[in-house]
């Protein structure tokens, strides 16, 4: 490995290591309510570790059962992480020069916060590849190891429901929703998302709601903007 690879690689892990602590209690977080829905510590350990997004986990929790709904479980973990695309395709300018295998391996270690840091940075000796990797790479392993020591945790508590843990994924998903209100000060789309879950959770049955609420209030979304231009 040479020095100047050595380095971004590096400087990408150190550049994560200021977000990692949140990332483990999130992770963590999640790994004591894939424990109070049922999943095995494999399994939520290989969640992590394939999936490796933490709304759309959240998300997949809330309509999991057995047998598992595959295509919910699909559906909701692509809709969550559409933006990923869009993400993926400024970076392209950078990882141009290097091998499409190395770049579609360091791009699944993507994450919001590596993408807006690979993007800032100007230095012309800089290697996005390596970068992207460093820091991808520190933050993944701990959101699996953070995943794994919450499952774990949350098996020693008798009743995780007395700390309030059951109530995670609905804080989560309500400090989502404020973050949307005051970054966007539109409640157009969010209305129209919670309207829609409320009404296919009344006359559909599975977890459909939160897929079709998700979707309906991309839409709104999309379509308040448009009229807004």
């Amino acid at each position: 490995m040479n020095n100047g690879l050595g380095r971004d690689l590096r400087d990408g892990a150190l550049s994560a290591a200021v977000l990692l602590p949140s990332i483990a209690l999130y992770s963590a977080g999640f790994g004591i309510v894939a424990g109070t829905a049922g999943l095995s510590l494999v399994e939520a350990t290989l969640f992590s570790g394939w999936v490796y997004a933490g709304a759309a986990q959240m998300a997949s929790l809330q309509g999991w059962a057995y047998p598992v709904p595959v295509l919910f479980v699909c559906l909701t973990t692509l809709a969550m992480n559409a933006r990923y695309l869009l993400m993926g395709a400024t970076l392209r300018p950078l990882l141009a020069p290097y091998p499409a295998s190395a770049s579609y391996f360091a791009l699944f270690f993507l994450g919001d916060l590596n993408w807006a840091m690979a993007l800032r940075r100007r230095d012309p000796s800089f290697n996005p590849l390596a970068f992207l990797l460093g820091s991808g790479l520190a933050m993944w392993l701990v959101w699996v190891a953070a995943t794994m020591a919450g499952h774990g945790f949350g098996q020693i508590l008798d009743r995780p429901e007395r700390f309030g843990v059951d109530f995670m994924l609905a804080a989560f998903f309500m400090a989502m929703a404020v973050t949307f209100w005051k970054r966007g000060r539109q409640p157009a789309p969010l209305l129209v998302a919670v309207l829609v879950a409320i009404l296919a959770e009344k006359t559909l049955d599975g977890p459909w709601y939160i897929l079709l609420g998700a979707l309906a209030g991309s839409v709104a979304g999309v379509f308040r903007r448009g009229r807004a231009r």
